[in-house]
């Protein structure tokens, strides 16, 4: 028989052995004795851990001119996301155009293992990509009253959005997965500039991830609201927590929120705005970026296409305006504005980021959501990806400048931008590639509900 040790309240028990070694030498006599082990007697000091992964909190931007995985990292963070999500939680995710087979059968396969799957879609991602559609729907189902469904917006209208006349095209433009958890972090939150297309692979688009749960919950009931389709022109809403705060949308109220926000700027010396957008036809905008940089702010702006009007404000002014030519492979998708300066009365960097172009249909005509980021951290990480979007932008505004920016009407829909088909390293999604493994990034902020130390991986 062999020796057995056991742990007993911390103390490692030799006790016994001797008798133990006895009966195994079959009756061996008595008058031998067997020369006993030595005891060790010494505290546990390992005990038993569990490890855990926590999603980490901040700003995430794909690199559309690298290779696959760099081109479609926030496609493939979002799956694995999902695939990390245990039997018995839930996502919530309110989107413009489901198109990729990728992101359709990871979220069937999430139903399929017991997470409770709620979908809310554009109507116009039924004729895009209607097999994608059918499939959630078969497996999903629409009875809301169940753990997973999918629902669409009316046709040519938003689920709380809605047109005012014809020829006007109101729409679910939201890019949000509401997590109750995934890996071991509860009430996870990613916002999105990117939709599920082949834009998030060839467009520049950035994702930011929250494990917030006055932002969970806030986001949580915009997506019920949307769900319950019940039209409001003037649902426009804002909910702080901490340093964050995401503001709901359609508004048909004065003021405009983007431009009462640039009216809180005192160009100081060092003052400095930057926007991205794909498409850029709110003269409103147009005029209050113009306006500080005339009182001497720095003001850069990355853009696609540009409306008359905004054309036309911005190249009289001094603010450096660079745009994306028609054949560019790798426009910009990203919808923020970022301010380092006086705001307010006092030093601040911020970061305005989500779903929200800067065009007339994201203010009145859209379902949309804006994140407010008070955080020097996040600035900088933004305005460096600011920078390589603006180097790559590859037209000047200018006077006089031969080649002019694509010049769209100023009621020009607010439709997605194309998905290139040009230019030797457009990239397009594996549709049915599996998100890899690759290890979370590093944790830079601790969950809300987290152990005290955090693993650094």
């Amino acid at each position: 028989m062999r020796g057995l040790s056991i742990v007993a309240g911390g103390l490692l028990a030799g006790a016994g052995l001797m008798v133990l070694e006895l009966a195994a030498a079959g009756g061996a006599s008595a008058a031998v004795p067997v020369k006993p082990r030595p005891m060790s007697l010494k505290p546990a000091t390992t005990p038993w851990t569990v490890k855990r992964t926590y999603v980490p909190q901040g700003p995430l931007f794909n690199n559309p001119t690298g290779n696959t995985d760099q081109a479609g990292s926030l496609d493939l963070y979002i799956k694995r996301l999902i695939r990390k999500t245990p039997k018995g939680a839930e996502i919530d995710v309110a989107l413009f155009r489901l198109q990729t087979t990728g992101m359709t059968n990871a979220l069937v396969n999430a139903h399929k293992r017991g997470v409770k799957v709620r979908i809310v879609l554009d109507n116009d991602s039924l004729s895009k990509r209607p097999e994608n559609y059918a499939l959630l729907k078969k497996n999903l189902g629409t009875d809301m009253s169940k753990g997973s469904w999918i629902t669409v917006c009316p046709k040519n209208e938003g689920c709380i959005a809605r047109t005012s006349a014809s020829g006007q095209w109101a729409k679910n433009h939201n890019k949000f997965y509401v997590f109750s958890k995934t890996y071991d972090s509860k009430n996870v939150v990613v916002q999105t500039s990117g939709n599920a297309t082949g834009g998030m692979y060839n467009q520049y688009n950035d994702a930011y991830t929250m494990t917030d749960t006055t932002l969970h919950n806030a986001y949580r009931t915009y997506f019920y609201d949307l769900a319950r389709k019940k039209a409001d022109p003037n649902y426009w809403r804002t909910i702080k927590s901490g340093s964050r705060s995401v503001s709901f949308y359609p508004k048909s109220t004065q003021p405009d929120p983007i431009v009462a926000t640039l009216q809180m700027v005192t160009c100081t010396p060092g003052t400095k705005v930057s926007l991205s957008s794909g498409l850029f036809t709110r003269k409103g905008v147009a005029d209050a970026l113009a306006w500080l940089d005339g009182q001497g702010c720095d003001v850069r702006i990355a853009s696609g296409s540009l409306g008359e009007d905004v054309e036309k404000v911005l190249e009289r002014s001094g603010a450096k305006v660079r745009f994306f030519r028609s054949s560019s492979s790798h426009p910009a998708h990203s919808k923020y504005l970022l301010i380092d300066g006086t705001y307010g009365g006092r030093h601040r960097k911020l970061v305005l980021t989500g779903s929200h172009s800067y065009t007339y249909d994201a203010l009145k005509r859209n379902d949309e959501a804006v994140l407010t980021l008070d955080d020097a951290k996040t600035y900088a990480a933004y305005v460096a990806n600011f920078d390589k979007v603006f180097k790559s932008a590859d037209g000047e505004l200018a006077v006089g400048k031969l080649v002019q920016p694509q010049i769209v009407p100023n009621g020009t829909l607010d439709d997605d931008n194309p998905v290139p088909s040009v230019g030797p390293r457009a990239a397009t999604p594996p549709e049915d590639r599996p998100a890899p493994e690759a290890t979370l990034p590093p944790l830079t902020e601790q969950p809300d509900d987290g152990p005290t130390t955090l693993p650094t991986r």
